[in-house]
C-alpha cells in the first residue's frame, strides 16, 4: 500500500509540478525518489543482510545529491540508467509475487497496479535518457525538456492515448515508444486472464 501511495504522488504530483518550483522542487524530486526506493528496497530485502540495504542507500543517497548539485546531462543519464535498473527489478519481484500461486487478493490487485505504474516511471527515465545522449533531437513536440514532458508521454503511451503532441523521432525512441504501447495493451489483457485463472483455481481447491 505504502509503494503504491508514493508511486501515485511521485508520478502525477511531484514529478509534474516539481519543475516550477525551481531548486526546492528538485530537493522535494529528490526527497520522494529516495523515499520511493528505500520503501521498495525494504519491501524486496526483508532477508538480504543489512549491509546491502546500506550500501545500496548509500548509493542511491549520493546519485541523488549529484542530481541536485550538478546540472550535467552525464549527470541524469547515469541517474536515469541507475533507476531504471532498479525499478525494472522491483517490478519483476513485485510481479513474481503477484502471480505466485495462491487466491487473489487485495493485495495482489495493488501490486498489479504498482507494476503497471513502474512500467511508466522506467521508460519515462528511459526517454530522459535518449534524449540527453542524442542532442535533444529524439522527439518533437517537447516544450520544457523536463522529465515531466517525458513521463506525460510515458503514460499516454502506455495507456495507448496517443495525442500525438510528443512524438518520437529516432530509431532507439521509437523502438522504445512502440515497445511500451504493445506492453500497454497486453499487459492488462494477460493480468486479467491470470488473475481470473488464479480465482478460478482458488475456488476449485475450496
Amino acid at each position: 500500500m505504502v509503494l503504491l501511495v508514493l508511486l501515485n504522488i511521485q508520478i502525477f504530483i511531484i514529478i509534474p509540478y516539481s519543475v516550477h518550483w525551481g531548486i526546492i522542487g528538485k530537493f522535494i524530486l529528490a526527497i520522494f525518489y529516495f523515499v520511493l526506493l528505500w520503501s521498495g528496497l525494504i519491501s524486496v530485502a526483508k532477508s538480504r543482510p543489512n549491509s546491502v540495504i546500506i550500501g545500496f542507500s548509500i548509493l542511491m543517497s549520493a546519485l541523488l545529491c549529484l542530481v541536485i548539485f550538478f546540472h550535467g546531462n552525464w549527470v541524469r543519464i547515469v541517474s536515469d540508467s541507475f533507476f531504471a535498473v532498479y525499478f525494472s527489478a522491483l517490478a519483476v519481484i513485485v510481479l513474481i509475487r503477484t502471480f505466485a500461486q495462491g487466491p487473489v487478493t487485495f493485495y495482489r490487485i495493488q501490486g498489479s497496479i504498482v507494476v503497471y505504474l513502474l512500467i511508466s516511471l522506467i521508460f519515462a527515465l528511459l526517454y530522459d535518457s535518449i534524449f540527453l545522449s542524442e542532442s535533444q533531437t529524439a522527439f518533437k513536440g517537447l516544450q520544457t525538456y523536463d522529465r515531466d514532458e517525458f513521463m506525460y508521454f510515458s503514460l499516454a503511451t502506455l495507456t495507448t492515448l496517443g495525442y500525438g503532441d510528443i512524438t518520437p523521432v529516432n530509431i532507439p525512441a521509437r523502438s522504445l515508444s512502440t515497445l511500451e504501447g504493445l506492453i500497454g495493451q497486453l499487459y492488462p489483457a494477460i493480468l486479467i486472464a491470470r488473475l481470473v485463472s488464479m480465482e478460478l483455481m482458488s475456488a476449485k481447491k475450496k
